[in-house]
């Protein structure tokens, strides 16, 4: 039997030795499991050159792979083996888990923390819903992203249908008439809620999904660590369990976090692949592709000319493919004059159930339906081609719509940037990897996860993976090295250049001075309730509020006028006093844009409506009009945007001042850019930073003074509105566009349950998805009932 040769793929293709090949790749499976890249890369071409002779194998492969849950059909000895071992794994845990599922069931069961890697598409997530749903307590997810809560929160919300459990992606304790126990699903940001209510909470399962984010260089590697540590002291009879793609070395997780490895503790690393790939080189100067083999060895040692192009090929079969792109490249529009030949085999699309999706979209950025030339987004207009652009900064409940729209379906390309390798659950049949990051190999690895849907089908699945001919030795390298991540945590770091207030951030999680309450330091609430921070509070209550009691409207023009420019100083203020420094140029213009924006949201503007007034601005919409009406085109085309600072992370002294479209002409402004970059403040700065702050400061005065003012301007911060009422409702996780519709139709809320009303009955389809967890309809003796 042959262990090499010099042209296994071409051979393959030419339907040469394609027994011996077989035998190879059999072999290996058989004694090793599906672990080896170069047999899953044999089985993925002899599956698509010669789809006749594997068919007669596959049945076999699938058994071997314990893909159980496929249900392949027993027909040899050696199916015959495997197929009874998944009996037993039935039998034994009630589910056709894969070999590598049951064992990471069985560890966990097992153990008080449990630290393992695995490829993506292995099915941990399934494993973890399973654990969610038999749990007889409250359970946390932590998730890197609020993009992988979107995932989370609908499959844990189909497989549990009790309304005896609340599933939420919040922390809060609400529905209790009702809910024996919770569901969180929570970013590291968010997670920090579960300390303020440790008191009121169960938590026996803290679940640390995509946990290599505690390697991210970044403040938010930072936090990660913070909540881990915090979890084991606030919840220190709850399992912690850690789940990461690739890594070589899941007991770092548990070194850094100094828990003994004994019988209480494990880590382990699974290498077994649920799906086959091939690999691609693209030469972007001829449109030329190349199969090649990741094991030269094995597979040869010569790229071989394709003769399709995999892309186009995988277009016109009605597939998807994922771009990963840098994320500047989707802002300057490259990315569809780069890809322009794909981009124009994708026709519009009819399908009524995506045209409703595209639609919802534009209803929620406040985008223009076509009737006017402001408010355009080209970004929805490449949607209803099924072209999809997936990002960071692109809105939550947006991304929601994009995520359902590329699972059902609909997708033909997706440019993406790296939120798609936090375990986003969005596979495709291609991925081409336009940006090769060799700097971040796990980051690749997670991308090429994509690569190859495992579907439930009796079949073995695979995908390909395309790299730019210069990447493919480099390709190679990372695909074949292992990675590891760091033991010790950020938290015992030191010299990480990051701001002096994530120094007094790390020091207060080490030495437990910190505050659950308003999620800062103790030192900083000390600081918030100071003599120089309450002179200033009396005069910011007079200039916010008038006379009646109403808050005045900011405005973006005309600041002078009715002391608005004092009241953007104050706040720049005590925010420089939480800080113990000035604010840079930068800093200080970001902050204006957070203040403005914050404001908005208390005057319960929605967020379309909020990203029409900056558009408005930016582009200078009033001058263009005026020129308009005058019919003076000439110096309409000479106006130049007005300044609007992009978001930024702050603190951060090294930032430098500029503005999001430099010297763009008014009319060139890109509405995408300004949907971008108002969630980002929204969500990273206003969200995650400065509501705490700013609570902090008002709450505590309240305390001090009595002064019902400074109670409400707490709550707007907060909540965007001070009406119990509408609180409560966002408490049960509405957004103030469904607070429009469903206000009428709930008779009464409060921590024990929302009563409904008869309009209930008269809601949509998607608004009844809403709030259908918390109507409970009513027995003959008038009890409720789930």
């Amino acid at each position: 039997m042959a262990t090499e040769s010099k042209n296994r793929i071409a051979e393959i293709r030419d339907g040469e030795n394609l027994g011996e090949h077989f035998a190879y790749a059999r072999e290996r499976l058989f004694k090793e499991g599906s672990v080896n890249i170069s047999v899953l890369e044999i089985l993925s071409y002899l599956k698509l050159f010669q789809p006749s002779f594997f068919a007669e194998h596959e049945d076999d492969v699938v058994e071997m792979m314990g893909l159980f849950f496929k249900k392949p059909k027993v027909e040899s000895f050696i199916s015959l083996i495997f197929s009874d071992y998944g009996k037993y794994i039935q039998a034994e845990f009630g589910e056709e888990y894969t070999p590598v599922q049951a064992d990471i069931l069985k560890k966990i069961r097992k153990m008080q923390t449990f630290s393992f890697s695995a490829p993506t598409s292995t099915g941990k997530s399934f494993v973890f819903r399973s654990l969610i749903k038999d749990a007889d307590y409250d359970v946390a997810v932590v998730v890197p992203s609020r993009a992988l809560i979107n995932e989370y929160y609908d499959r844990v919300h189909d497989i549990i249908d009790d309304k005896a459990v609340n599933i939420l992606t919040f922390v809060d304790i609400i529905n209790i008439k009702h809910a024996k126990r919770n569901v969180f699903i929570l970013t590291p940001e968010r997670a920090r809620e579960l300390f303020k209510l440790k008191d009121k909470l169960n938590i026996g399962l803290v679940l640390f999904d995509e946990a290599q984010l505690s390697d991210e260089e970044s403040v938010r590697g930072l936090y990660f660590d913070s909540i881990v540590r915090r979890v084991q002291k606030a919840f220190p009879f709850a399992k912690c369990i850690f789940a990461h793609p690739f890594i070589a070395n899941p007991e770092a997780q548990l070194k850094k976090n100094h828990v003994d490895i004994d019988e209480n503790a494990a880590a382990l690393q699974y290498e077994q692949k649920n799906v086959g790939q091939i690999f691609y080189t693209h030469d972007t100067s001829t449109g030329e592709f190349h199969h090649f083999g990741i094991d030269k060895n094995v597979m040869g040692d010569r790229k071989i000319k394709a003769r399709f192009d995999p892309i186009e090929k995988a277009i016109k079969d009605g597939g998807s493919i994922l771009i990963y792109v840098p994320k500047q490249h989707i802002y300057n529009e490259q990315v569809y004059s780069g890809f322009k030949k794909y981009i124009d085999l994708c026709q519009p699309i009819s399908d009524p159930a995506a045209l409703e999706l595209v639609e919802k979209m534009r209803e929620y950025v406040g985008a223009s339906n076509g009737k006017n030339e402001n408010y355009i987004s080209k970004t929805l207009e490449y949607l209803k081609r099924g072209i999809v652009v997936h990002h960071g900064s692109i809105p939550l409940r947006a991304r929601l719509i994009l995520e359902h729209f590329t699972q059902q379906g609909f997708c033909r390309i997706c440019f993406a940037t790296s939120t798609l390798e936090q375990g986003i659950n969005m596979p495709f049949d291609v991925v081409y990897l336009d940006r090769f990051e060799r700097s971040k190999p796990l980051s690749v690895k997670n991308l090429i996860g994509r690569a190859g849907r495992s579907t439930p089908n009796d079949v073995f699945d695979f995908g390909a993976a395309i790299v730019k001919k210069n990447n493919m030795s480099p390709f190679r390298f990372v695909i074949t090295k292992s990675e590891n991540i760091s033991e010790k945590s950020h938290l015992d770091k030191e010299n990480e250049g990051l701001d002096p207030k994530y120094e007094e951030f790390k020091e207060a999680i080490k030495t437990d001075q910190f505050n659950d309450e308003y999620n800062l330091t103790n030192n900083d609430v000390e600081k918030l309730a100071s003599d120089d921070i309450t002179e200033i509070i009396p005069t910011l209550l007079d200039i916010m509020f008038n006379e009646d009691g109403s808050l005045i409207y900011p405005r973006w023009d005309n600041e002078e006028i009715n002391d608005r420019k004092a009241m953007y100083q104050d706040f720049y203020s005590l925010y420089q006093m939480y800080l113990g420094r000035e604010l840079t140029a930068a800093e200080k213009s970001i902050l204006n844009q957070a203040i403005k924006i914050m404001l908005w949201r208390v005057y319960k503007k929605t967020f379309s409506l909020i990203c029409q007034y900056r558009y408005d601005y930016a582009s200078r919409k009033k001058d263009r009009d005026a020129l308009d009406r005058q019919g003076n085109d000439e110096e309409k085309s000479k106006l130049k945007s007005q300044f609007l600072r992009e978001y930024a992370d702050i603190p951060d002294m090294k930032l430098h001042n500029y503005s999001l479209f430099g010297g763009t002409p008014a009319e060139k402004v890109d509405y995408d850019r300004i949907i971008y970059d108002t969630y980002d403040y929204l969500d990273k700065l206003i969200g995650f930073k400065l509501a705490d702050i700013f609570y902090a400061i008002f709450h505590q005065y309240y305390e001090l003074s009595k002064d019902p003012r400074a109670l409400r301007l707490a709550k707007y911060i907060r909540y965007g509105t001070d009406v119990e009422r509408e609180i409560w409702m966002l408490r049960y996780g509405l957004t103030f566009e469904d607070i429009e519709w469903a206000a009428p139709c709930i008779e009464s809320i409060d921590e024990q349950e929302i009563v409904f009303n008869e309009k209930y009955d008269e809601l949509t389809e998607d608004q009844l998805a809403v709030l259908e967890r918390f109507h409970y309809s009513t027995d003959n003796k008038g009890q409720p009932e789930s």
